[in-house]
């Protein structure tokens, strides 16, 4: 008879609902010796010692602290008993039950640390479903090998002689202790980002405009050390300074707001990526626009505005202030087989220049400092 549950979190082969039960009715090998208050009692019926029914537990990890700014989440298991299902006798059988019973928990820990050696290996495998159900086989056959050789609990002698032999191989095998596996992300990542900006105008504009303040965000496509961005800067009063004469849209006054912003496309190449840092020159193009509030308007026509093609370029630095690895595998997050998250303050500075369509063409010195996240896959 098996007596073996593989609870695998996060519902493979439809185990979910058993693994939410672990910290609820199960009890861990690591909490120590089984005793008798553990099973079920039942009376005697024949020559029949009990049941025991025991399991391994996996489960994603809660996240680990590496660095000031690495934490991981990884595979981890445990070795579980179930005292619901589990029964001994009531009677003078009751002790060799007991240590038939714990025979079968040790064994099935033996496997499991096993089973977590390979999934902690030096090398980051994420078919972790195959592996799993791999050991589970293991311990099944273990656990049957065990109830054939002691007659299902029945012959002392043969318990006391897998004792030894399974205490020996609890003293050789320990886990290993953990560390970040050797892993190969894929080179295509997204992300996304937001934050807030400011544009300054140099020279003879810096007469008509006040440094204005807006938001900027955006999302990020990237490939290898390639990175392309979609910006878009919104808001920012700036202050008219000086009238602006035009002919279809009418005369600006100074002291009015202005309000405007740009839409852009960004090709970024990282010269460095380390775990820390992340240095990019970048250089785009799109449009920027004007809004002004005209007060002379009537009431159907609020705005004026004026656009015009924008080019820009400068220099990303950006300071990686969590990096949350995923070591999951395919146990958890089905075919996705984990990857990292890295969340970062982006900094950009750069000079852009805008062709408006009422014959202005001015240059700005633009800076954004955003809360950045991108996410990168991992290879199979």
């Amino acid at each position: 008879m098996r007596r073996i549950l593989t609870l695998i979190a996060a519902g493979v082969l439809g185990t979910l609902t058993l693994s939410a039960q672990t910290d609820l009715s199960y009890k861990e090998w690591a909490d120590g010796p089984l005793t008798s208050e553990d099973f079920s009692k039942r009376r005697g019926t024949g020559d029949m010692v009990g049941q025991v029914y025991t399991g391994i537990d996996v489960k994603a990890s809660d996240w680990e602290k590496v660095n000031w700014n690495t934490r991981v989440k990884r595979v981890e298991s445990k070795t579980v008993f179930d005292p619901i299902r589990s029964w001994i006798r009531t009677d003078t059988l009751t002790d060799q039950g007991l240590r038939y019973g714990q025979l079968i928990f040790d064994a099935t820990e033996v496997t499991r640390r096993q089973m977590q050696n390979h999934l902690s290996g030096d090398q980051y495998a994420p078919d972790y479903i195959n592996i799993i159900r791999r050991y589970s086989d293991i311990t099944a056959a273990r656990v049957d090998e065990i109830e054939r050789i002691t007659d299902e609990g029945r012959n002392l002698s043969e318990i006391e002689a897998e004792e030894k032999v399974v205490a020996q191989e609890l003293a050789e095998i320990s886990e290993n202790e953990f560390s970040i596996p050797d892993y190969k992300l894929r080179k295509f990542a997204l992300g996304m980002y937001g934050g807030i900006a400011t544009q300054i105008h140099p020279g003879k504009y810096s007469s008509y405009f006040t440094p204005s303040v807006g938001f900027d965000w955006g999302f990020d496509v990237a490939v290898g050390r390639s990175e392309i961005q979609w910006d878009l800067l919104m808001g920012g009063g700036s202050k008219l300074l000086r009238d602006i004469p035009g002919d279809d849209i009418g005369t600006w006054k100074a002291g009015n707001k202005l309000y405007g912003g740009e839409i852009t496309f960004l090709y970024a190449y990282s010269i460095y990526d380390g775990d820390v840092f992340k240095i990019s020159p970048f250089a785009g193009f799109g449009v920027g626009f004007i809004d002004y509030n005209n007060p002379d308007r009537n009431a159907e026509i609020l705005k004026d505005e004026i656009a015009g093609p924008r080019w820009l370029g400068g220099l990303s630095v950006e300071l990686k202030y969590l990096r949350s690895l995923y070591l999951v595998g395919d146990a958890v997050w089905s075919s996705i087989y984990g990857g990292l998250n890295e969340h970062s303050l982006r900094l950009k500075v750069y000079v852009a220049h805008t062709a408006y369509s009422n014959g202005m063409s001015p240059y700005s010195l633009n800076v954004s400092l955003c809360c950045n996240l991108l996410s990168k896959y991992m290879k199979p």
